[in-house]
């Protein structure tokens, strides 16, 4: 049994330098892919720490709902000379909630899980006031033995609004005002193509 010779196969040399010019340029691809990652990565962490800086710790408060009312309000004072004293007293008012301090939102970034973290505080009332432009009074009868004085009529506008906003909280206000802040937020850190978990 006759066994054949194996030929054998020799490369020119232009074939040796193709084959390491194509060697360099595979590890040139991934070298510069590599490279491209770590730079786009750097970019990432750039403009998350930036969106930190600007958008978020700058911000004293952070408002994210807004309940505005308009009512009157009878007032009347009695005496047994003279009959009542009668005030209608109409006025605008503006309840505020949402987080009183910005700063204090925490914002993490894993960029090996790809995650955003973020430590948002719980809404509070922000802001109730009442329009100043906006209050009317009609004096209807005046009782010169007890007046309604501008003292009592501001102080009775000041426990209304107080008593509203009491009364929004209870409504579930400040829990709406909670999902509002976590959509706004999440929004903001929602380009970086990052899952986004928020804590309280």
């Amino acid at each position: 049994m006759k066994v054949k010779a194996m030929k054998k196969v020799s490369f020119s040399r232009a074939q040796y330098i193709a084959a390491a010019i194509a060697l360099v340029l595979v590890v040139a691809f991934f070298g510069v892919r590599a490279l491209s990652d770590r730079v786009a990565e750097k970019r990432r962490r750039m403009a998350f720490d930036n969106l930190n800086a600007t958008a978020i710790t700058k911000i004293a408060e952070l408002g994210v709902l807004k309940y505005r009312y308009t009512d009157v309000m009878e007032l009347n004072r009695k005496f047994f000379v003279g009959g009542p004293s009668t005030s209608l007293v109409r006025f605008t008012g503006i309840v505020k909630a949402g987080i009183p301090d910005a700063t204090k939102i925490v914002a993490t970034f894993d960029t090996k899980a790809n995650t955003v973290r973020i430590k948002l505080p719980r809404a509070a009332i922000i802001e109730n006031t009442v329009d100043v432009s906006t209050v009317k009074i009609w004096d209807i009868k005046r009782n010169i033995f007890v007046p309604i004085t501008t003292e009592l009529k501001l102080q009775e506008i000041s426990d209304f609004k107080n008593k509203t906003a009491r009364e929004l909280e209870l409504s579930g206000f400040l829990a709406e005002a909670d999902e509002r802040a976590e959509e706004l937020v999440s929004s903001l850190y929602s380009g970086f193509g990052a899952k986004t978990t928020i804590t309280r």
